[in-house]
């Protein structure tokens, strides 16, 4: 009975010196949260590609959880309506990494993060939409999230803070929209592709800090996709090839001749 009466006392307290400080309680509340920014207040830092809204709204299953936190640009702890908590994953981007155990912190790295951190408000509801498949191999829940009417991972490509990867069928329903967006971030050298040969079909390249150059346009239809393996082998891969769908672009070529004449051997399958 003390300690109910203490607490009572001490709310009578807290109310009171809000109330003389000229405040009101939602005043109070409000002012020690960081409201969340949107899209457009977010251009002076974070500028988009010229690229249109590729994906309009959610075409597959959709589930509405609560945000926890953010742990990096493509990973986020969320809560089911269960009361579960689960990593949510983003699908078919990578962002460069934080707090990767063996990695030092990539460049935009923490960009990418402040990016999520500063749009998606913590404990406000987002929705999640899902694919074929649900899980990964570490049982990471895999989705495509969406606030506000708009969609987190196509906004992380438009503004070069994400690249294209890990497409593994039948996980696929976005990834030519993504691949859309992605070209004009990189065509714009926006972030990540600010930085020559930084981005790389395994990952990002810590150690690339040569600024990136234009490449000069063309009209040309160029989809044959050139690749550089971990060993450094260059490999170009046609469409319709095994590999062609989930492979990541470091450079595309209109044609077989050239992609040969860039050093680029053609993939075996």
């Amino acid at each position: 009975m003390r300690q109910l009466k203490k607490r009572w006392q001490w709310l009578f307290v807290f109310l009171a010196t809000i109330v003389l400080s000229g405040c009101s309680v939602d005043d109070w509340f409000a002012g020690q949260v960081d409201p969340p920014e949107s899209l457009v207040e977010l251009e002076a830092d974070y500028p988009s590609a010229d690229v249109g809204k590729q994906v309009a709204r959610p075409i597959g299953k959709t589930e509405t959880v609560t945000l926890d936190r953010v742990v990096d640009g493509d990973t986020l702890k969320v809560e089911f309506e269960s009361g579960a908590t689960e990593s949510i994953r983003l699908l078919l981007v990578d962002t460069p990494e934080t707090s990767h155990p063996t990695l030092p912190v990539q460049p935009y790295g923490e960009e990418a993060k402040s990016f999520v951190e500063r749009w998606l408000p913590e404990g406000d509801t987002i929705t999640l939409e899902y694919d074929v498949g649900r899980y990964d191999r570490y049982q990471r829940t895999l989705a495509y999230v969406w606030y506000d009417g708009v969609m987190l991972n196509e906004e992380l490509l438009r503004r070069g803070l994400a690249r294209v990867a890990y497409i593994y069928a039948p996980n696929t329903q976005h990834v030519d929209a993504f691949r859309t967006v992605e070209r004009s971030a990189k065509e714009a050298l926006l972030g990540i592709w600010s930085l020559e040969d930084y981005v790389t079909g395994n990952g990002f390249d810590h150690e690339a800090t040569t600024p990136a150059t234009p490449k000069p346009k063309t009209d040309r239809d160029c989809d044959i996709k050139g690749n550089i393996n971990r060993d450094g082998e260059k490999i170009y891969h046609v469409p319709g090839g095994a590999s062609y769908e989930r492979t990541n672009a470091e450079e595309m070529f209109c044609s077989e001749d050239e992609a040969e004449a860039a050093g680029f051997r053609k993939a075996a399958r």
